[in-house]
């Protein structure tokens, strides 16, 4: 069943930018974190314009963004590593996983691997989904657990023209905004579970785009490899890899 962890991150907690934070960067995080509460104070994450740009610092993040969105991303980045680092075992994971019998189908891979398509093409047949592109991966439990950070999901433009007639009907439908290179979709209640959902992991598909290939192939990495594959994704995390080793 699907639950909320009682040690679960609080989502509800908003993210805390220092003031005066540039209007474009506000807009960009409520469209990419939809009902994450934004409030400014003293010793949040800072925002300020440098330049043609921005400039970003917070909680293991001081870095340079080209656009409101990228800065978004990075804010985005510092608040969710400090929750994954709240609890020995947590690692932010590039992944996406769906619900299926209440057990989480975790798709990881990097960026343009296509999570974000297998994504859509779930939801547009009424899977509900943990998330298309990160999640907080619990190792230190029993079976390990995924857990949504409650991200809007995303599409990159133009869609390919293989997409299935059903997931180009719901891109379209959905588009709630756009930004770095992706059209952000509006949060559905009815597919897309809240920050701090958690679901045992079933099972981990390893994704990686192959153009060559015309279709799909599955393969069977081997444990050594899809180990190797996971570590290389992970995000900031709380203790050592022994967790997700183990």
């Amino acid at each position: 069943m699907l639950t909320v962890a009682a040690e679960a991150v609080d989502f509800t907690a908003p993210i805390t930018l220092r003031a005066p934070v540039p209007p474009d960067v506000v807009r960009s995080l409520a469209l990419a974190v939809p009902g994450w509460p934004i409030r400014t104070g003293a010793g949040g994450i800072e925002v300020r314009t440098d330049g043609t740009g921005y400039r970003v610092t917070g909680p293991g993040v001081d870095t340079d963004a080209d656009d409101a969105w990228e800065a978004a991303h990075w804010v985005l980045a510092a608040a969710v590593g400090q929750a994954a680092e709240a609890a020995p075992g947590r690692f932010v994971l590039n992944a996406g996983a769906a619900l299926i019998d209440d057990r989480a189908m975790v798709f990881a891979g990097e960026s343009h691997a296509g999570k974000s398509s297998v994504a859509l093409h779930l939801a547009a047949h009424g899977v509900p989904m943990l998330g298309d592109d990160r999640l907080i991966l619990d190792a230190s439990a029993t079976p390990p657990l995924a857990m949504a950070i409650g991200l809007a999901r995303k599409v990159r433009v133009p869609l390919p023209s293989d997409f299935a007639p059903a997931a180009r009907r719901l891109a379209e439908a959905t588009r709630a905004g756009h930004g770095g290179g992706a059209d952000v979709l509006a949060w559905d209640p009815a597919i897309d579970r809240p920050a701090g959902s958690v679901a045992p992991i079933a099972d981990v598909l390893l994704l990686q785009r192959d153009p060559a290939l015309r279709g799909a192939r599955l393969d069977d990495p081997g444990p050594a490899e899809a180990v190797a594959t996971l570590l290389a994704l992970c995000g900031r995390h709380a203790g050592g890899a022994a967790e997700l080793l183990d």
